[in-house]
């Protein structure tokens, strides 16, 4: 049995394991591609990046020689990572100005910073975004996450590999005994590796979205294969048992995918599976682990990097250029082709002639006054230069895009629309409609969200249902969340999902011009009931729909504004109806004696696989106004069936909208000059604004007449 100083510094390199590395991330495109499930390639990934990255820089910290300057291990891994990082970012942001339009908004270009700057698996969980199977409407970026825990893990090996090199060379001087690096390294890494694994099994039960975005709950992957490097070489086996252990652990590996759902159980305990397996990998040996090092193999490993990098994004792109869902059998074929002959140019011509070659200098070495001299005088080393410059560039370039995107969207928001030019719902009522281009621009409507959402006051899907968002921020702020003219004796609440939010806008306007005030008590996909007959709707919704009951009846607003239709778009319908549950809602107000005004819900466009149409992205891409729309028919009853409901209740009314959305037999995508939606079923603010006339009209008789002047 050896020592760990041993395992440290004469450990052969093992070509077994790059070819371990390349086989699990083609099981991840793979699986990406063709089963649409977490192969489980990614943890074997992390765990290697642990065994490699760790182990080099203990090794070097153990050095006598060695330099406490901890930018040269930084530069070394930045020219590393960062080429094909940008390149292939670069390539999707033109791909998607090209091909996907409809992914040019702030979510997507707020993970392209994260991503350049190694953030992106806290930016895909800040912006709720669950680790779904490709399809057109997933980010091309989701991927990078994965890319982040390890950036993010290599700055913690580099600092800890630094500061156990200072530790070493105190005792030097001191002439004390000198500890080993894997002394000092090996019961942090225990402590990380237990505390992280633990961490991630509580996660699991309460935010496993999190949970598998999360740092604190990846790192034990990686420290794990930190333990290995100090500790795996001590154990002496028989050559039977390394083979029987390189066999057993690379089934286990292949076949994660086939036993567990990564996205929902990973990195929790159901990740020991391909992580031991991984773990008999590296302990074994023998003839499978002669194949694992074949040069096929080495060069799977060796491409490794640039195929994971690639594979994502022309998955995703390809699904939106060509209109499909999913991608099916001979779409993933010529996928995972073209990703395999990038992957193999990107290695050959952009991460290994960028790449540092040289080893770590020592101490004493001149290392930048050396490169200095180089540059001057050879060319492959001015070439170099000129490779980094490029990728300095374009870093810089991709950089400025989300900010030059929230620019663009601030503008739009902004901007005056003359009501000569575009009168919007005016033109229902005989406004003229000159010849105009239709506004908001359509490439960044899809951001322009109305006010209360902007202000935090929309509970999403990632916010506790047991919290009220007005009540949230208005400890920050007393007047957040409050529309209309605040501080009115006349209180509405606007009540339900962001159907009935988006009338946040026209209410806004309203209030300041009558005189009252508007709260919302509004949360994503989560309509007004006290009960849920209909089987349609979250756990999550039905709790914060009796915390909404619950304000009601303390603070018994003077009226309560919601939608009172929807589709059951949940069962592929986009037919209004009024569901069940509503009527509890209802019946409740009616026992409260509180008035309640429904508003009928605008049409919805829903293709027949289920999939939402883009309305503004299709006006602008074929300028087919009527056929971007809907037909009358398709998504309206002849008559308000809500009104049998409300009318005869007294202080309830329900307000048929159809007219306001549907003029005639079509619902068309633009009205006076503006574009009526902003995705495929929410109003625009700007269209919404040109609807306060109209609404005025309907709800003013629940709104005390004005005191005439004196």
């Amino acid at each position: 049995m050896g020592t760990t100083r041993d395992s440290l510094r004469t450990a052969p390199y093992r070509y077994d394991l790059d070819g371990l590395r390349g086989i699990a991330i083609a099981f991840v495109v793979l699986f990406h591609v063709f089963v649409g499930r977490v192969s489980g390639g990614v943890d074997v990934f992390l765990l290697l990046s642990g065994y490699f990255f760790l182990g080099s820089q203990l090794r070097y910290a153990a050095r006598p020689d060695a330099s406490l300057n901890m930018w040269w291990p930084i530069w070394r891994t930045l020219r590393r990572l960062l080429p094909g990082l940008v390149l292939v970012l670069a390539t999707t942001a033109v791909g998607i100005v090209i091909f996907a339009p409809e992914l040019r908004n702030l979510n997507v270009a707020r993970q392209l910073t994260a991503s350049l700057l190694y953030f992106q698996n806290w930016e895909l969980a800040d912006q709720g975004a669950d680790y779904n199977v490709a399809s057109n409407t997933v980010s091309p970026l989701q991927h990078l996450w994965s890319m982040s825990v390890q950036g993010q893990f290599y700055l913690f090996a580099i600092l800890v590999a630094t500061i156990i090199s200072f530790v070493l060379r105190g005792q030097r001087r001191r002439r004390v005994g000198v500890s080993e690096a894997a002394e000092l390294a090996g019961p942090l890494l225990l402590a990380l590796t237990v505390f992280s694994f633990g961490y991630a099994i509580v996660m699991h039960f309460i935010n496993q979205p999190l949970n598998y975005y999360s740092t604190w709950t990846r790192f034990w992957e990686l420290t794990l294969g930190g333990l290995l490097v100090l500790y795996g070489t001590r154990l002496s086996l028989a050559g039977w048992v390394k083979e029987i252990f390189t066999i057993v652990g690379l089934f286990m590996v292949l076949t994660t995918g086939f036993f567990f759902d990564g996205a929902t159980q990973f990195p929790g305990p159901a990740t020991l599976y391909p992580i031991i397996g991984a773990v008999l990998v590296i302990l074994g040996g023998g003839k499978v682990a002669g194949l694992l090092g074949s040069k096929v193999m080495r060069w799977l490993g060796d491409i490794a990097y640039p195929l994971y990098l690639w594979h994502w994004p022309l998955l995703i792109l390809a699904s939106v250029a060509l209109e499909v869902e999913t991608p099916g059998p001979v779409l993933g074929v010529l996928v995972v082709l073209a990703s395999l002959l990038l992957a193999d140019l990107t290695h050959r011509f952009v991460d290994k002639p960028l790449a540092q070659h040289a080893k770590r200098p020592p101490r004493e070495e001149k290392r930048a006054q050396v490169a200095w001299q180089q540059l001057h005088a050879t060319g492959p080393a001015r070439a170099r230069a000129l490779g980094g410059v490029v990728v300095a560039v374009a870093m810089a370039a991709l950089l400025s895009l989300q900010p030059a995107l929230q620019l663009r969207v601030n503008a739009v928001d902004g901007e005056f629309l003359d009501p000569r030019i575009y009168p919007g719902a005016a033109a229902l009522a005989g406004a003229p409609v000159p010849e105009a281009k239709f506004k908001p621009d359509p490439t960044v409507l899809g951001q322009l969200l109305p006010p209360s959402w902007l202000q935090g006051c929309m509970s999403t899907f990632e916010d506790s249902p047991d919290i009220l968002p007005a009540d949230r921020e208005q400890e920050r702020d007393p007047e957040a969340c409050r529309f209309g003219n605040i501080g009115s004796d006349t209180v509405v609440y606007l009540t339900g999902g962001s159907h009935a939010e988006q009338w946040i806008t026209p209410l806004n306007q309203l209030g300041q011009e009558h005189d009252f005030e508007v709260v919302p008590l509004v949360r994503q996909s989560c309509p007004n009931f006290a009960a849920d007959l209909d089987g349609l709707f979250l756990p999550e919704c039905e709790e914060f729909n009796q915390n909404v009951l619950a304000r009601i009846a303390e603070d018994r607003p003077d009226v309560v504004v919601s939608t009172s239709t929807r589709p059951f778009v949940e069962q592929a319908s986009v037919l209004e109806e009024v569901p069940t549950s509503y009527t509890t809602f209802w019946e409740f107000l009616a026992d409260e004696q509180i008035p309640f005004i429904g508003l009928r819900d605008n049409p919805w466009s829903i293709f027949e696989d289920g999939t939402e149409r883009n309305i503004p992205l299709c006006v602008y891409e074929t300028g087919d106004v009527l056929g971007c729309g809907v037909p009358r028919g398709d998504v309206y009853l002849a008559e308000d069936p809500a009104a049998p409901y409300l009318d005869p209740q007294p202080e309830m009314k329900a307000v048929d909208t159809s007219d306001w959305f549907c003029p005639d037999q079509n619902c068309p995508a633009v009205i006076g000059n503006i574009h009526v939606y902003r995705d495929a079923n929410h109003m625009s603010n700007a269209y919404a604004l040109t609807l306060a006339p109209f609404l005025w009209e309907e709800i003013k008789e629940f709104f005390p007449a004005p005191v005439p002047a004196q």
